[in-house]
């Protein structure tokens, strides 16, 4: 995007958030993008609450590869991994922004240059005292401690996971796909694709240390490869979406201790679907009614019910209208709206959400450049 033309659209952007009346429902929608070309960076839009409708996206930081970001408790900074230029080519990084919560806009605090290959996601412990992230390529985990000036530190904890899976084609070695931090902010668990695993650690964040918990992990059905993961908002369940099976496990969550324990697997594919595919995102409902898992190849979302009594996941259905390589998605604070990152198509589609359903329906769409992280900040 041209400098000027960037300038001219994050103007207008401002323009149209000054005028915002104290009765509207608007939310701020963050992209992370996979773009290291001109077009790189993080994008922002305005989502209107009431009707649905995204503004154009404008570019608020420059960052190449910006693929995944967490934001602080009080969500005065954003953290975002990036790549930055290293001696022998691009190396991994944390960026820390602050945030301007009345105009979106992202102001460049500070950068730790991490220097893993392969970082793919990103979390903030619930106190805001540290910084967890997972590293694919690498094999490990880190932990890094969020400084007075909210700027992060240097690393106070890797752990290094080992073996391999039966896949060799993708799980020749362990492959630690995401790290996230439990509400309480005393168990990090961290699904690692390469192993089968659901890893549980207790998280020291005042110390910003990582040990095993007792017993230390989850499985998953061997070859099923799990990648993203998502507590349910009673406290006593959790998701893990399956990259390599298209599935979702469903664990009961003894939040005390500490410890998964699986009860149900169900697929997300369906059984006439000729081609590769793999699974990339787990999310649950406000409401914790429905629980929705994308497909990539198949390019669709799959929604089903979640009965609270049983745990029971029931499908619901099936949705691929403006789906392109769904590698991540996220639903409003409203609970009304989910908003799909469509990686190859460089869009980002609105769907409102059926409250009483949890079925979605296609509402809109915006341009966004290899969008691959979406999440929310209210007005």
């Amino acid at each position: 995007m041209h400098p000027t033309l960037a300038a001219l659209g994050f103007g207008m952007l401002m323009t149209a958030a000054a005028t915002v009346r104290a009765s509207d429902a608007a939310c701020w929608v963050y992209f992370g993008t996979s773009a290291t070309d001109a077009r790189r960076g993080i994008y922002l839009s305005k989502l209107d609450q009431d009707s649905g409708s995204l503004s154009p996206s404008v570019r608020v930081a420059d960052k190449s590869n910006s693929v995944f970001f967490a934001f602080a408790p009080d969500k005065m900074h954003l953290y975002s991994l990036a790549e930055v230029p290293g001696p022998g080519g691009p190396v991994e990084a944390i960026e820390t922004y602050a945030v301007d919560a009345a105009s979106g806009a992202l102001t460049p605090a500070g950068e730790r240059v991490a220097g893993g290959e392969e970082s793919c996601h990103i979390s903030v412990d619930p106190s805001g005292r540290c910084v967890l992230t997972a590293d694919y390529g690498a094999h490990y985990v880190e932990v890094f401690p969020i400084l007075g000036d909210a700027t992060v530190g240097e690393r106070t904890c890797l752990v290094r996971h080992s073996g391999s899976g039966p896949d060799r084609s993708r799980q020749e070695s362990a492959h630690p796909h995401s790290i996230n931090v439990d509400p309480s902010g005393r168990f990090a668990i961290v699904a690692d694709l390469g192993l089968d695993k659901l890893f549980v650690y207790r998280l020291d964040a005042a110390k910003g240390t990582l040990s095993p918990n007792n017993p230390p992990f989850a499985t998953v059905a061997p070859g099923a490869g799990p990648r993203h993961f998502a507590f349910h908002p009673d406290g006593r369940h959790a998701f893990v979406i399956n990259e390599m099976a298209a599935s979702i496990t469903a664990f009961n969550w003894d939040a005390e201790k500490g410890i998964l324990s699986p009860y149900d697997t169900v697929p997300i594919l369906g059984k006439d679907f000729k081609g590769l595919n793999t699974a990339a995102e787990v999310v649950v409902a406000k409401s914790g009614k429905f629980i929705y898992g994308s497909n990539r190849g198949d390019d669709s979302i799959v929604v089903h019910s979640f009965d609270p009594a049983t745990g029971q996941l029931t499908f619901v259905q099936r949705i691929a209208d403006g789906i392109k390589v769904p590698r991540n998605y996220a639903i409003d604070p409203s609970g009304k709206w989910l908003i799909c990152g469509n990686l190859t198509a460089n869009t980002a589609t609105v769907y409102r959400v059926d409250s009483e359903t949890g079925r979605l329906a296609l509402a809109g769409l915006i341009a966004v450049p290899e969008p691959l992280c979406v999440r929310f900040l209210q007005i």
